[in-house]
């Protein structure tokens, strides 16, 4: 039997804890507003007004939450800034929402009451029913870092949230989370419009440039060192789906999406070499064998496609073979690293994972243990394991000698979109639409660590063939490129 390895999300929002608790423990709290910080850095954008009916907890041990986006930015003036009712909004009106919210965690108490519109100044701590005197740690640090929070005039509050996390983190270090071993160095935005959710993201194989696709039917170019934008590819008519760099020839980088062409991209010059079409309903997913001489396309149509690349010139893309054994929408492909039986896998809706040779149309083994339609699929480097995920939120991890499930893990809240083993085979990376990135150590099936990554569903990762480098793409029509703490 596979190991099973489960994990329990609770799904509270900040209003219903306290509506629960009435008064939240300092400790909690300090944990808290840590979270809501860390959350407010991993974004780009302001929220103008946070509040507690808005901040879930998604995770504890540490605790994390998720800012839910507000349908009207005035809709609570208690917990907003001052200045966003003159039409004027910085980080700072953020972090005034977060002090707010931390007293209100406090006293159990609306911001209104704990006003003196009289004097026109604070007086929570007038609320604020706790015996200093026996409190175990300095209270008056904690009085000091929200009474600048919440600052009338916005320039005397904090600056940003990386500064009001240093403060806390400088008071409190006993009472925090170790540090995380990822940073978020580059946040890109660019791609614009109603329907502009970034869906694919690749780092080219010279480690110098980062692409991204997009529904507003372009792919972008980034300088994976600066963040930079180096250009914009433009020739599909759709949602790009998928894109994927050649593995040898540089510069070359392969797109499709829900068009149905497959286009190849000179990325130095941003010119569009060749556009053929598959034939396919919506391709989903392009991979391109280890040794650069085959391209499989998959298609919500069922069908997966062999092409070969380069059979009559260095730039065409000739189709070999056609193979129709899903029953729906295949979601993902993947080619195995090491020269096996296997020599790739796909997964689809229909909720099973097929194994395949190059020799015969139908597949070498079918795995099935998923409940859900599969979204997302990984070899280990060295070609002994495949993970697969998908909307079920677990992870199945396969030994392919055996053809096994050999562990089992409830890993994320929604559904899976996408994964990827790291270069030492011996950990994992998720990717989810509650908006995680989580890491997994394969043996023991333990979860080592989850970032807050994107205020909507990461819908894409790619990680750099050397170590201490991944991307990630969001609904949110940002991607951002992490790198790993010294």
């Amino acid at each position: 039997m596979p190991d099973l390895v489960t994990a329990t999300l609770p799904d509270r929002t900040l209003a219903q804890i306290v509506q629960s608790d009435r008064i939240i423990p300092v400790e909690r709290t300090i944990e808290i507003l840590v979270a809501l910080l860390q959350s407010r850095l991993n974004t780009p954008k302001i929220h103008g007004q946070i509040t507690p009916d808005r901040v879930v907890i998604v995770a504890e041990h540490p605790v994390r939450v998720q800012i839910l986006p507000a349908a009207d930015l005035r809709a609570d003036p208690e917990f907003s800034a001052p200045e966003i009712l003159d039409g004027k909004i910085s980080d700072r009106s953020d972090l005034y929402s977060i002090g707010l919210i931390a007293i209100y965690l406090l006293t159990g108490t609306r911001p209104f009451q704990l006003f003196d519109t009289a004097n026109r100044c604070w007086v929570w701590q007038d609320y604020w029913q706790i015996d200093r005197t026996t409190s175990r740690i300095d209270l008056r640090q904690l009085v000091a870092i929200l009474d600048r929070a919440i600052e009338l005039d916005a320039d005397l509050r904090f600056s940003s949230a990386r500064e009001m996390m240093a403060a806390v983190r400088d008071c409190y270090p006993a009472l925090l989370p170790a540090t995380s071993s990822w940073e978020c160095c580059h946040i890109l935005t660019g791609h614009a419009g109603l329907f502009a959710a970034i869906k694919t993201i690749a780092i080219s194989p010279d480690l110098l440039m980062v692409a991204t696709g997009s529904e507003d039917t372009t792919i972008r170019l980034w300088d994976i060192d600066t963040g930079a934008g180096l250009g914009i590819l433009t020739g599909h008519q759709q949602s790009i789906d998928t894109i994927v760099f050649h593995p040898h020839k540089s510069g070359l980088l392969y797109s499709s999406g829900k068009d149905g062409l497959i286009k190849l991209w000179n990325v130095k010059t941003a010119a569009e070499v060749i556009s053929i079409d598959s034939q396919q309903s919506k391709i989903n997913c392009l991979a391109i064998s280890p040794d650069g001489k085959l391209l499989i396309s998959a298609s919500r149509d069922r069908a997966i496609k062999i092409w070969y690349l380069g059979l009559t010139d260095e730039q065409s893309i000739d189709n070999l073979i056609t193979l129709k054994t899903h029953q729906l929408s295949v979601n993902a492909i993947a080619f195995n690293p090491i020269a096996s039986d296997v020599k790739f896998a796909s997964v689809s809706s229909d909720r099973r994972v097929m194994l395949w040779g190059l020799e015969s149309k139908t597949p070498v083994c079918i795995l099935t243990a998923h409940t859900q339609a599969v979204k997302a699929l990984a070899f280990s480097p060295n070609g002994k394991l495949l993970a697969t995920a998908g909307d079920d939120g677990s992870i199945h991890i396969w030994d392919l000698e055996h053809r096994q499930l050999t562990k089992t893990l409830s890993a994320h809240r929604w559904t899976i979109s996408g994964l990827a083993f790291c270069k030492d085979g011996d950990s994992l990376i998720s990717t989810s639409w509650d908006g995680n990135i989580k890491f997994w150590q394969i043996d023991t099936g333990r979860e080592i660590e989850c970032l807050t990554a994107h205020e909507a569903e990461v819908l894409a990762i790619d990680i750099c063939r050397s170590p201490g480098c991944l991307v990630t793409a969001s609904r949110d029509r940002t991607a951002k490129i992490w790198k790993k703490s010294l």
